[in-house]
């Protein structure tokens, strides 16, 4: 009887499991990658599709080709190689912009690609603003509320980022996230600032 039920209840299990997961074949298929990893500087963008639970919803509301769910900034400290972005625990929904190793931050990743931004001015400036969000231990914007820089989340980081380092908006929310203005991982990747 016991050994029923264990199979009984490994069986309801594997189908729940399945039921949450997103399946494999839904995913775009993972690309090339632009750019190799030591040519990085930093404040050059690296993006993800990452595995966690919200990753493919994020993955359609980041734009036209819907190949990435998340991004974040490039940082070089005393030769190690990082990733300065803003995430919260899909448990709690409480996060900030935090730091991680380029690996963690790529580790469990379906698809990720690097991207260079074209100017070093630039560049570096974008870099000094996501280190001061980081500084400052910005929690992380579950509103999606992009009226104030207080809370940001992943795309609003780069973008906020780099409209200070470029003293203008180059990045102008182009769709709707909660009924509000947002900005789309696409966008970023396509406004011109980077080398293709």
């Amino acid at each position: 009887m016991t050994r029923v039920l264990n199979t009984i209840c490994c069986c309801a299990l594997c189908v729940m499991m399945s039921c949450c997961a997103v399946p494999f074949g839904d995913r775009p298929p993972r690309g090339t990658v632009s750019f190799p990893a030591d040519s990085l500087r930093s404040g050059d963008f690296v993006c993800r599709l990452g595995d966690g639970f919200f990753s493919d919803i994020f993955r359609k509301y980041s734009g036209g080709d819907e190949r990435f769910s998340h991004i974040g900034i490039f940082h070089e400290e005393g030769g190690r190689s990082f990733v300065i972005h803003a995430e919260a625990s899909e448990l709690t929904g409480i996060g900030s912009v935090r730091m991680d190793s380029l690996s963690d931050f790529l580790d469990h990743a379906y698809d990720y690609d690097f991207y260079h931004v074209k100017n070093d001015t630039i560049r570096a400036r974008i870099d000094s603003f996501a280190s001061c969000y980081l500084k400052r231990n910005t929690p992380f914007d579950m509103a999606f509320d992009i009226t104030s820089d207080s809370t940001l989340y992943c795309s609003e980081l780069v973008a906020v980022s780099v409209n200070r380092a470029m003293g203008d908006s180059c990045y102008v929310p182009t769709h709707v996230i909660l009924g509000k203005g947002g900005y789309r991982i696409d966008d970023i990747l396509h406004s011109g600032v980077l080398e293709w």
